[in-house]
């Protein structure tokens, strides 16, 4: 233990990377929760549907949305959530929004925070996951 300050020292480069490396990962995780993004894989989706009464909510464009999505999907494309938000009844209701890769569902759960939803999560890696998984789509 006496012998951190010596290699703080002779090894500074790697101990400075480390705290930045350190400083960004803890960041994206304060940045997640503060924002009211929780990322949930497709079992733990399942669940909160199930036994929660969560609704997935798809933002992906119309054409996205018919050509393949999750059964009893919302359809409500990232480009109109705003004008829509009135249709979701229960802003305590858990939302699971799914989009292709999960980088779209992120803007939206701020969208939905902003406007006082609490239950927010997003399906992680959107709609590919959930093919990964094997589990079924409807057309």
């Amino acid at each position: 233990m006496e012998n951190i300050g010596e290699f703080v020292v002779n090894h500074w480069i790697l101990v400075t990377l480390f705290v930045v490396l350190a400083g960004m990962v803890m960041s994206d995780s304060l940045t997640s929760k503060l924002s009211g993004i929780n990322p949930v894989g497709a079992t733990q989706a399942i669940q909160i549907v199930n036994q929660q009464q969560g609704q997935f909510l798809d933002i992906r464009e119309a054409p996205e949305f018919s050509k393949e999505h999750i059964a009893e999907s919302v359809s409500m494309p990232l480009s109109s959530l705003a004008d829509n938000l009135g249709s979701l009844k229960d802003p305590e209701q858990p939302i699971i929004l799914v989009c292709a890769s999960g980088q779209r569902a992120r803007s939206a759960a701020k969208q939905l925070h902003s406007k006082g939803f609490s239950e927010i999560y997003v399906l992680t890696g959107g709609l590919n996951t959930w093919k990964e998984a094997k589990l079924p789509l409807f057309s």
